[in-house]
């Protein structure tokens, strides 16, 4: 039972931290269209690190004597490197749901990180598993390719610069393993990624802003709903699951981020997209079946007039 409780409490951690980095994409593409995308990511990355430095005040957290380079690092790649890509890519017209698929293909990169570093033993299933994932991405994308998807050189290299961006992020954060407090890990990882951004922003582009409603509301969501909720959620089951298992859970973000695009972008998923959608979740749940360790049989008891206190055995 204690097993069960906490596989379905990592469920629904996985299920709410889906929807809510699923609803980034189409986040992200809302507000676009009246700031660049670093001037865009600098608001965004300073607002999450200002509401987190309070937090962090007003609930005395204490800071941690070490560890600070380990989460610039992940941070820049994990957030940085792959906002920038995905922002690019929405910026130049791919839609969310494409982009959001591009990124899906980070669970490959991920087991093949792993496995290489652990040298581990691979179960077929599992390989099957993505791969059927995979067919599941290649499936939904396939139509939008020849009609509105927005695909073009350029926003497929931004694309697979963020899915790299993420993948290197929460492989090297769960291989240095920081463990700082939530708070302290999202204030360091964003205050670094804005500083990043804001140079970038400097450099590449005019620094032109619009303040209209539709901009505050995007990058209120996108710092507080996604930068806080979902990557906390995120850093919670990096520190519960395997990286690989982590990663296969980014095969769900393309399924919200089309169906939220739905009423918010008038983005209605097409077929394809509705069976694509389907093998990638039965992708997922195979993959977290085979990859999930064997329960330990019980020990066998002695009969109790045969048995003997633990100190005659010393």
């Amino acid at each position: 039972m204690p097993g069960e409780t906490k596989n379905l409490k990592v469920s629904l951690i996985a299920l709410t931290f889906v929807i809510l980095y699923g609803s980034g994409f189409v986040g992200g593409r809302y507000g676009l269209p009246y700031a660049e995308p670093f001037s865009y990511l600098a608001i965004r990355f300073g607002v999450t690190a200002v509401i987190l430095f309070v937090l962090i005040l007003c609930l005395r957290v204490g800071w941690p004597r070490s560890g600070y380079v380990h989460l610039i690092l992940s941070g820049i790649l994990l957030q940085g490197v792959f906002s920038v890509g995905v922002f690019y890519a929405l910026h130049q017209g791919m839609t969310p749901a494409v982009s959001a698929l591009i990124i899906a293909l980070q669970p490959i990169l991920v087991w093949l990180m792993v496995s290489v570093v652990t040298a581990r033993k691979v179960r077929p299933l599992s390989v099957l598993a993505l791969v059927g994932g995979l067919a599941g991405v290649a499936i939904t994308v396939y139509r939008g390719l020849e009609t509105s998807s927005g695909l073009t050189p350029t926003n497929v290299a931004f694309g697979v610069l963020g899915l790299v961006g993420l993948a290197t992020g929460q492989f090297y954060y769960q291989l240095k393993n920081p463990g700082a407090h939530l708070l302290i890990n999202g204030f360091v990882q964003s205050g670094s990624s804005a500083v990043v951004m804001l140079i970038g922003g400097l450099i590449f582009e005019k620094g032109v802003i619009r303040w209209t409603p539709q901009l505050l509301l995007s990058e209120l969501w996108m710092s507080a709903g996604v930068s806080i909720g979902a990557l906390s959620l995120l850093f919670i089951l990096m520190r519960s699951e395997s990286a690989d298992r982590v990663a296969s859970y980014f095969y769900g973000v393309p399924i919200a981020a089309g169906l939220i695009a739905w009423p918010v972008l008038g983005q209605r998923p097409t077929m394809s997209e509705i069976i694509g959608f389907a093998v990638i979740m039965v992708s997922i749940t195979v993959f977290n079946r085979s990859s999930r360790p064997p329960r330990a049989e019980p020990a066998p008891t002695a009969p109790a007039d045969n048995s003997v206190p633990a100190a005659d055995h010393r």
